[in-house]
């Protein structure tokens, strides 16, 4: 049996016993009162909410801060209460039958707290590696974006702020890649963010999508397609927390193959706060305010609202950024029902005007996304039984875009038509009918088609605007179901999503007659289509999931294992997931490990990409002397670049760890990781989409009796053509080794430390055959298509990275202080070659079927054309020296109502030059250049 079918025996076994487990017995309660310490008085906190995991409980404290959870199994229970403003209550409770009162007091968070929280602290997530990033640690870090916020996870690298560049996130990662970022899913309030129904870019037929089409200093306006959604569109200043999931995740998330990022919004009430930053290249403002509606019944309104402006370079102020958030989140109680409704609207704009010292190519470009995000969450504290809690996500969303380019092309010669029926041949004047000296007609088209082909000029102006209209569509439904019996207990989750993607935009727009300058093939034609013709993308998941929680020995032991189904399209994927974990010492060594299959459906781009056009010149007399001679004509093929056989994306993802306890507050964490994707998304030919065509031209040869020019045929022979097609052939491979040293506060000096880093590999190849045509004589028509074999270029990506941060804190005053060192070891790339010095076979010019290629061919003057002359140095590995890099975050409260922020970014300036080893006497300067900002927080009760 395989071990995916096995796994999945495992999860319907145990719900099963989880469904079985029905007995009845004295039941506990738990209730009391949550306060706070105001002016050395106890005062109590209203809306607090209180959890018990992993049964799910919960409560709400009323405007007494009272609280009562009825109806519970005796047992161990971890308890957490959370308010906005305050440091969260995380405790272990052992509950037997009757009633059991138990009152807490939280604190406020501020810097004047004993022992503050400014680094990602562990959490446990099922037993899966995932780290929780507080508020306290957003402000003390003073993000502009949720990537900075990923800066405090192991592993990830020093950066500088910049919102100039679209911004996406990878997760356990020495090469970003976008179909990493396409896996990592983020997901706010319960509900994912979607990049599935975009679709800018010019024509994935002809270059796959690389890139979109506008953008601030070259950059992109926005993700691209084929990668995870652009995070600058998210305010950091209305974020409670950020739990990053890099291990295997639960089943209940979905679409997913890296793994998730779940932000927590704030709400409830909280003074009115006021954060001005600004630093060399961005200025941003945020306010912030939660109010208690009148009356008891009316619930909590959370607004807040975030500005920046950033430029790409403090030289070139006709490139910037600019972001709008605002968003309103009402909570309220109903009875049993903890319910929540949020707004986010949302505005981002890329400029680049034209460079007033660019008179050659007049490049301006830029890109406006204007949108919504209505969402809605709820849980319903049924507790009858085993079910516990119902929980529901919706969320529905509306994302215009609207981008530009604009450029003075030079060198820009081309075919253009307007051509629209496969095999149909039309000439540069619409009706033009075109003869040889026989008499027979040369154009072929329609009665009363209205196409014609011209080649393009040497130099020409264009503009071409690309618009969408995403709608993004979610909804889910979870059962909480849960039993504890002795030292036993077992939770079970079950549930459905649903997932809807489409684009009513109308997509690509060029004045007729000036389309965008080809790249590559110069006969591949482009085409506009409507993106609302294109039918929504509906995605149908279902989940199930066991955790089994006993006492073995007197030692823990903790498994959680569940199976997910996801049907997109036609599409099926499985995808089983368990996690474990025991204590070998109690209380000071405990293993963990698990195994799962992450699956990523493929998204708009890739289920319905462009058709290939290609615009066969047959007459270019575009250029004789005579105006009436100057005959144009060309022959449009059209093929469909759909792959029926496109499937999920799966993720195989497997770790292990220790956790080593060391004492009350110290904790040593070491997690290997290995991951293998072996089919993910990424846009090429294939040998379906090599095309042997006729290739026929005619030349002028003299003129009828009326004066039209004749023609005679020049060549009837063939020639490739090629398209691009999605396929499943991208491969990666992630593995190695993360730490996380938390030694706590020693009170005596203030200071706690904390050391965490990452050695990461990741092998990046095709699982595909690679296609190369060189040319014969100066020309591909007369050349065959040589074919390498699967994996002939792996390429290796190897890091290590360690970061100490030391913080320093005087509570009295407010006084936080963190220096962040962080050593780069060494970043190393090279490339494992297998025979790429002469293809295994080819595709034959002359009847397109595929043949060996022997070594005698090599040497054979008819095929030795296709031999690539290849550098020794492919060969080489690429290393950086070690390098240390110092950040320091300043933190200081005034009377608990301003905060005032700095912080310097490489504060000794160190760029040491790092010599090429490829380009002798080349070096590369290291390390980001330094950089600072200013922030001042003003909070108002």
């Amino acid at each position: 049996m395989h071990l995916r079918s096995k796994i999945l025996v495992i999860c319907i076994l145990a719900v099963l016993q989880g469904l079985s487990v029905l007995g009845q017995g004295r039941k506990a309660e738990l209730h009391g009162i949550v306060s706070t310490v105001e002016n050395g008085k106890k005062v109590p906190l209203g809306y607090a909410v209180v959890l018990l995991k992993p049964a799910g409980s919960y409560a709400t404290t009323d405007e007494a801060g009272s609280y009562a959870l009825r109806g519970l199994d005796p047992g161990t229970y971890n308890l957490t209460i959370q308010l906005i403003g305050y440091e969260t209550v995380d405790t272990t409770l052992v509950l037997s039958a009757g009633s059991v009162r138990k009152d807490f007091l939280m604190k406020e968070s501020s810097f004047r707290l004993e022992e503050v929280h400014v680094v990602a602290q562990a959490s446990k997530a099922g037993e899966s590696t995932a780290s929780m990033i507080s508020r306290q640690a957003i402000d003390h870090s003073q993000t502009s974006s949720l990537r900075d916020i990923m800066q405090l996870l192991p592993g990830v690298g020093f950066s500088n702020p910049d919102l100039s560049q679209a911004q996406t996130l990878s997760l356990r990662t020495a090469s970003e890649t976008a179909m990493n970022s396409l896996g990592t899913a983020v997901i706010v309030d319960g509900a994912p963010m979607s990049n599935n129904a975009n679709m800018e870019g010019i024509s994935s037929a002809i270059n796959g999508i690389a890139s979109t089409i506008a953008g601030a200093a070259g950059s992109s306006a926005s993700a691209i397609p084929n990668s995870g959604i652009d995070v600058r569109q998210l305010s950091t200043d209305n974020i409670e927390s950020v739990e990053v999931i890099r291990g295997i995740p639960s089943v209940q998330y979905g679409d997913l193959t890296s793994g998730a990022v779940i932000i927590n919004s704030k709400a409830g009430a909280e003074p009115l706060t006021i954060r001005l930053k600004t630093d060399p290249k961005i200025f941003q403002t945020a306010v912030s305010k939660g109010f208690h509606l009148p009356g008891s019944t009316w619930g909590d309104l959370h607004l807040s609202g975030d500005y920046a402006h950033s430029n790409a370079r403090t030289t070139e102020a006709y490139a910037y950024y600019q972001r709008l958030n605002l968003k309103s989140m009402w909570t309220r109680r109903f009875g049993a029902l903890n319910s929540s409704v949020s707004l986010d609207l949302r505005f981002g704009k890329d400029t680049r005007n034209r460079n007033p010292d660019d008179e050659r190519s007049s490049l301006a470009t830029g890109g406006t996304n204007l949108g919504y995000r209505l969402s809605a969450n709820g849980t319903w504290n049924i507790n009858k039984g085993w079910l516990k809690t119902l929980r529901y996500d919706l969320s529905n969303s509306f994302t215009y875009k609207e981008s530009y380019h604009e450029q003075d092309y030079t060198n820009a010669v081309s075919i253009y038509s307007t051509n629209m029926v496969d095999g149909t041949t039309v000439a540069n004047e619409k009706g033009l009918h075109v003869h040889d000296t026989d008499g027979k007609e040369l154009t072929a088209f329609q009665n009363g088609q209205d196409a014609y082909a011209i080649m393009l000029p040497y130099f020409y102006f264009s503009r071409y605007d690309f618009y969408g209209k995403e709608i993004n569509t979610f909804g889910k439904v979870t059962l909480n179901l849960y039993r504890s019996w002795g030292k036993t207990s077992e939770k079970i989750l079950l549930g459905a999503d649903f997932k809807s993607d489409g684009n009513l935009g109308d997509g690509l727009i060029y004045p007729e007659g000036t389309p965008p300058q080809h790249t590559g093939n110069a006969e591949a034609g482009f085409r506009p289509r409507p993106l609302y013709e294109i039918p929504f993308v509906n995605q149908l998941g279902l989940f199930a999931e066991s955790t089994f929680r006993t006492s073995l020995l007197s030692r823990i032991f903790n498994l959680t294992a569940g199976v997910r189904m996801d049907h997109i399209a036609g599409r099926t994927a499985v995808a089983p997931r368990i996690n474990a974990g025991i204590e070998l010492i109690p209380g000071v060594l405990s293993l963990r490990g698990g195994y799962g299959v992450t699956a990523k459906a493929p998204t708009t781009a890739y289920l319905y990409p462009n058709r290939a056009y290609y615009d066969q010149i047959n007459i270019n007399n575009s250029e004789a002397a005579a105006a009436s001679d100057r005959i144009v004509m060309a022959t449009t093929y059209i093929f469909d670049t759909e792959n029926p056989a496109l499937e999920f994306a799966l993720n195989h993802k497997a770790e292990i760890g220790l956790d080593i306890q060391l004492g009350e507050k110290r904790r040593l964490g070491i997690t290997y990781y290995n991951e293998r994707l072996d089919n993910g998304y990424t846009f090429g030919t294939s040998l379906d989409s090599w095309r042997l065509m006729p290739y026929r031209t005619w030349t002028l040869a003299g003129h009828g009796t009326d004066g039209e020019p004749l023609f005679t045929q020049a060549l009837d022979t063939r020639r490739f053509f090629a398209y691009y097609t999605p396929l499943n052939t991208a491969s990666e491979h992630h593995h190695g080794v993360e730490y996380e040293l938390d030694l706590g506060r020693f009170d005596a000096i203030r200071t706690a430390f904390f050391l965490s880093g990452a050695w990461m590999h990741t092998n990046t190849s095709s699982n595909g055959l690679t296609f190369d045509q060189n040319m014969q004589g100066g020309s591909n028509i007369y050349s065959h298509v040589g074919i390498y074999e699967p994996r002939t270029w792996q390429y290796h990506h190897e890091k290590s990275v360690t970061t100490l941060r030391t913080t320093h804190n005087i509570p009295s005053i407010g006084f936080v202080v963190t220096l962040s060192t962080q050593l780069n070891l060494y970043t190393c790339n090279w490339t494992e070659i297998g025979n790429d010095t002469m293809p295994s076979r080819y595709i034959s010019r002359e009847d397109g079927a595929v043949h060996p290629f022997t070594a005698e061919m090599a040497s054979d003057d008819a095929f030795r054309y296709m031999l690539d002359p290849r550098s020794e140095s492919r060969f080489i590995t690429s290393r950086t020296r070690s390098t240390v890099v110092f950040n320091l975050n300043v933190s200081k409260e005034f009377r608990n109502i301003l905060t005032a922020s700095f912080y310097v970014n490489n504060l000794f300036n160190s760029r040491p030059l790092d010599p090429s080893e490829i380009t002798k006497g080349t070096f590369t300067e290291l390390n980001n250049p330094m950089y600072f900002g200013f922030e001042l927080k003003i909070k108002l009760k």
